[in-house]
C-alpha cells in the first residue's frame, strides 16, 4: 500500500459526528473527484480508485440527504487498477447537488463546480473537512522516503484558487500548478508544510511518520556531514605534519636541530616524534597553550624557508 493510501485510510476512519463538517467533507470530495450526469433523472457520481473512499462517499450521502447510492466497480482499458464509481440518485438529489455546490443557480441560470458553498467557511473545523474530502478525493502525498510533496488535483481554476486561500489561513503557503491544461494542482513541497497539512486534515499518524522520516534524514545528514568535516580536517592535519616535518628536516640539515633557542628545539623534537599529533596534543606534551605551539611551529617553516633561500 502506498503512502498516499495509508493517509487516506487513516482519513476514513475519522468519525465526524457534525453534519456541517460531514457536508464540507463531501463538498471537498465533490470538487475533486465528482461529476454530474443530467438526464431525465440527474445524478451526480464520484471516481476513486479505492474502494474504501468509494464507501465512505456514499456512507456520508446517505446520512446528510434522502438518496439512492450504488457503487459500482468498472475496468477501463489501459489502466492497471479498476475504478470504482459512486452514483447518488433519488429524491434529494437536487438538494444534494446544490448544498454540496456541484449545481448552483445564478442570474445567467446553473452554473456547475463553480463556487464553494459558503457552509465550509462558517469556521475553521468546517474548512478541515473540505480540505480533508478534497484530499481523499483527488489529493496524493509522496512517500518521504522519496521527497516531500502533496498535492490536490481540483476541476477548476477558481476552486483551486480557493483552495489555496484556505490552506493559506492555516500558514500553509500552497502553490497552483495546470496539469493537461485542465486539471488544477494545488500542492506543498516543504517538509513542515507537507506534515502540517496532514495533521491539519486529520492525518495525525501520517504526519508523525513523516516526521520521523525526517528526523533519520536529518541525522543521516548531520553524520555525514560530521565525517566529510572530520575527514578534510584529518586530511589538513596529515598536510600540515608533512610540512612541518619537512621544514624540521631541512633546519637540522643545515644547521642542527640544536642549534635552536630551547622553545623552538622543544618543538622540532616534538613534531618529529609525534607525527600524528594535534597542535593540540603538542601542546599538552610541552605544557604551553596551543597558540604557543602553533607560533613554534610556524617560526620554524619560516626559518626553514629563509635557510633554503640563503642556499639557492
Amino acid at each position: 500500500m502506498s503512502f498516499s493510501s495509508d493517509c487516506k485510510e487513516e482519513l476514513i476512519r475519522i468519525r465526524v459526528k457534525s453534519a456541517e463538517q460531514r457536508l464540507s467533507q463531501l463538498t471537498g470530495i465533490t470538487f475533486t473527484a465528482g461529476g454530474i450526469r443530467i438526464s431525465r433523472q440527474p445524478a451526480l457520481f464520484y471516481h476513486t480508485e479505492n474502494p474504501a473512499t468509494a464507501k465512505h462517499i456514499a456512507t456520508i450521502a446517505l446520512s446528510l440527504f434522502d438518496a439512492d447510492a450504488v457503487v459500482e466497480e468498472k475496468r477501463i482499458e489501459h489502466r492497471r487498477k479498476p475504478i470504482y464509481e459512486v452514483t447518488l440518485s433519488g429524491r434529494e438529489i437536487e438538494k444534494l447537488m446544490q448544498e454540496t455546490g456541484a449545481m448552483t443557480h445564478s442570474e445567467s441560470g446553473f452554473r456547475l463546480m463553480s463556487d464553494i458553498p459558503q457552509i465550509v467557511f462558517q469556521n475553521e473545523e468546517n474548512q478541515r473537512a473540505f480540505l480533508r474530502g478534497a484530499f481523499l478525493g483527488g489529493g496524493s502525498c509522496v512517500d518521504p522516503n522519496r521527497g516531500y510533496h502533496l498535492e490536490t488535483v481540483f476541476r477548476t481554476k477558481e476552486i483551486a484558487q480557493r483552495a489555496a486561500e484556505i490552506m493559506s489561513g492555516f500558514s500553509l503557503p500552497a502553490k497552483i500548478s495546470v496539469r493537461n491544461g485542465d486539471r488544477y494542482l494545488v500542492y506543498l513541497k516543504e517538509g513542515d508544510d507537507v506534515s502540517g497539512m496532514l495533521a491539519l486534515i486529520g492525518a495525525s499518524s501520517s504526519a508523525l511518520t513523516l516526521e520521523n522520516v525526517r528526523v533519520n534524514k536529518d541525522m543521516r545528514n548531520y553524520i555525514n556531514r560530521t565525517n566529510n568535516c572530520e575527514t578534510a580536517n584529518l586530511d589538513k592535519q596529515v598536510v600540515a605534519s608533512l610540512k612541518q616535518r619537512s621544514a624540521i628536516a631541512i633546519i637540522d640539515r643545515h644547521i642542527g636541530i640544536r642549534a635552536l633557542p630551547a622553545s623552538l628545539q622543544q618543538a622540532a623534537q616534538l613534531r618529529m616524534a609525534h607525527p600524528d599529533a594535534t597542535v593540540q596534543e603538542l601542546a599538552d606534551l610541552a605544557e604551553i597553550q596551543k597558540s604557543g605551539m602553533y607560533h613554534r611551529l610556524d617560526r620554524l617553516m619560516k626559518l626553514a624557508e629563509g635557510l633554503e633561500d640563503d642556499c639557492e
